[in-house]
């Protein structure tokens, strides 16, 4: 495909892009909202939470990289989707003298 029709194509998809973003984000600020709590009274995240609210904005970062034509791999249509996550801070190795989160609290 020739790179005028790639930059003619990106019109339709913007849009398709940004449906499916919108919706996207309003379910992200839930599970936003939700993760808050739930940390205020469990103490720790949420993995699933956490991962979900990752996965969204690796989407919205391999989108927006496709739609500023730093790309032409097109985010769920043939390139990059929600398996190519960006590191998560759970697949992190606890080293040895880092804090957890419970030894911040105060008694």
């Amino acid at each position: 495909m020739g790179e005028r029709v790639e930059a003619l194509l990106r019109i339709p998809l913007a849009i398709v892009y940004g449906i499916i973003l919108y919706g996207l984000n309003l379910v992200v600020g839930v599970v936003t909202f939700v993760q808050f709590f739930y940390t205020l009274i469990v103490g720790k995240r949420h993995k699933g939470m956490a991962r979900f609210a990752n996965a969204a904005a690796t989407f919205q970062y391999h989108v927006s990289r496709y739609l500023r034509f730093a790309t032409n791999e097109k985010p769920l249509f043939g390139g990059p989707g929600w398996e190519e996550l960006l590191p998560c801070d759970f697949d992190e190795q606890k080293k040895e003298g880092d804090m957890d989160f419970d030894e911040w609290k105060v008694y």
